[in-house]
This record gives structure tokens, sequence and C-alpha cells, in this order.
């Protein structure tokens, strides 16, 4: 028996084009329901038509969507190195973390980043760092929350949490 769903939003900072999001989670509904199963690339056949609802949600120029996806690449290739010290030989860690989410003076709000040297030393970055990954644990937590079998592992990541925030207080 399926679930009813009570309630349902975007994610916080997503570009949603002015698309309700009931009437986007209705036509991925109907593209599941067509194949049995939903892909990105299946979203993206039924959305190249002007009039499907989840058109708006894609760059259909092809200029600035090759320039957004290397953008994307970019970023990629920064999360995608990791290193590991000779004084930690089995802790590796990303080689480059955001260190900005904007700098002083900038309009347009950009990411940067700086090595994991400079994340660290910084106390600015290192509560950053700490707070991502509050974050990360808290959307994590939240997504599985409803699995019974993960619930010990749910209160040791509650209990660190209320730790860390104890900390920084």
């Amino acid at each position: 028996m399926a679930m009813k769903i009570d309630t349902m939003r975007w994610k916080e900072r997503f570009p949603n084009a002015g698309v309700k999001v009931e009437v986007a989670h209705g036509e991925l509904m109907k593209i599941k329901d067509k194949n049995g199963t939903i892909s990105p690339d299946q979203i993206v056949d039924a959305a190249r038509r002007k009039n499907n609802p989840l058109h708006s949600l894609f760059t259909w120029d092809n200029s600035a969507a090759a320039a957004k996806y290397r953008l994307s690449e970019a970023s990629a290739l920064l999360r995608s190195i990791e290193i590991t010290y000779t004084v930690l030989p089995n802790q590796s860690r990303r080689a480059f973390e955001i260190t900005q989410k904007k700098r002083a003076g900038d309009e347009v709000s950009k990411t940067l980043y700086g090595t994991a040297e400079e994340a660290s030393a910084d106390p600015d970055n290192h509560a950053a760092l700490i707070a991502e990954a509050i974050r990360t644990l808290m959307a994590w937590r939240n997504r599985f929350r409803y699995i019974q079998d993960l619930s010990k592992l749910m209160e040791k990541i509650d209990s660190t949490i209320d730790e860390l925030a104890a900390k920084t207080v």
C-alpha cells in the first residue's frame, strides 16, 4: 500500500522557475507510471516539449547549458581529489574545501575553494566546515529517519550534533 503524501516543497535554493512543486511532482509521476521507473534522460526527453511544465526548469540554450555544465565539471573536479597526510595515513580528505560562498563586493554568490589546510587553519572556515558537516548529517538523518534499523545510528548522530552545538555556544 502506497503511503499518502501530506505535504511537498522544493528544497531550499532550488531554482524552480515558478513551477509549482505539485505540478513538477505530477509530471515526474507521469513519466514513472509510463515507464515503470524514472531516469534523468526520460525527464529531459519529456521536458523538451515547450508546453511541458518541466520545460522551464532546464537551460535549453546550448551555449549557456554548456557553460553551466563546465562549471559543474570544475566543481566536481575540486571535490574529487582526496589527499592523505603522512601523519594521518588512514584518513583521506578532500584536497579542496569551500572557504567562502561570496567574496566581499561580489554581487553574485560564488563558491570559492581553498586548500584543506587553509580551510582548517582559519577559525571562520573551520566553523563553516563544522556547520556544513552538521547540515549534511541532519539532511542524511532526515532522509533515512523512517528506517527503523538505523535508529541507534540516528541517536548517535543526534547526540553528536548536540555535543557540537554545546561547544559553539
